[in-house]
């Protein structure tokens, strides 16, 4: 499934929702509900070039908080 412009970060996306994440699709922003909780928002179409970078960080960061809790 398409998921975002950026091919990296497509398969980023595409790994999580494998995992259990739920996508649901905005105009110009995309959500990933976790089944613990946690809301990633992202940019379909990313311009910035530290885009992949900065939503590793967001993941890594939820994925602690589930762990924790």
């Amino acid at each position: 499934m398409y998921y975002t412009k950026d091919k990296a970060l497509n398969k980023l996306i595409s790994g999580e929702v494998n995992s259990g994440a739920h996508f649901v699709r905005g105009k110009k922003h995309a959500k990933l509900f976790f089944a613990g909780g946690g809301l990633l928002v992202f940019s379909r179409t990313p311009s910035d070039r530290r885009a992949i970078r900065n939503v590793k960080a967001d993941l890594a960061r939820l994925h602690r908080q589930q762990a924790q809790a």
